[in-house]
């Protein structure tokens, strides 16, 4: 399974793809089919022309690679650990104590993250700050960190 939605910025397309055993796909199609959630045509142009174009999604790399440098050093800066977050949209960060703890000290910063227990109890002592806010906001989560 394959989605366009951070690579392309197409989150609101729902537009992805499957490739795989004949069979396997086809069944899945079949489900889709008949629920009613084949992928409008014009969403597959779109998709297609994505597709097609490794630009965008090299500058898009580019631009989450910027994010985490800078949201990462000031998250460091302000005295936080990151855990296994070498890649992907979110830094998995701690203070060494309940993620909600993490979370009031946050949002007294105007920063918003989310609890780590929301993704099952090995998450209790960290919060999730996400890369896909924009740059300006990753640059005002940062420039508060630093404060």
């Amino acid at each position: 399974m394959h989605s366009l939605s951070k690579q392309s910025t197409a989150a609101g397309y729902r537009a992805g793809l499957l490739s795989g055993d004949p069979a396997l796909v086809r069944a899945v199609w079949e489900v889709r089919r008949h629920l009613g959630l084949l992928v409008p045509g014009p969403v597959q142009a779109a998709m297609a022309a994505a597709l097609e174009d490794d630009a965008h999604v090299d500058a898009q790399r580019e631009r989450y690679r910027a994010r985490r440098e800078t949201l990462a050093s000031a998250v460091r800066g302000a005295g936080l650990r990151i855990d296994h977050s070498e890649a992907g949209l979110y830094l998995w960060a701690t203070r060494d104590e309940d993620c909600w703890a993490t979370i009031d000290w946050l949002a007294g910063l105007g920063i918003v993250a989310a609890p780590g227990s929301f993704y099952g109890p090995a998450g209790a002592r960290h919060v999730r700050l996400a890369l896909t806010a924009t740059d300006e906001r990753i640059a005002a989560a940062a420039e508060r960190l630093r404060a």
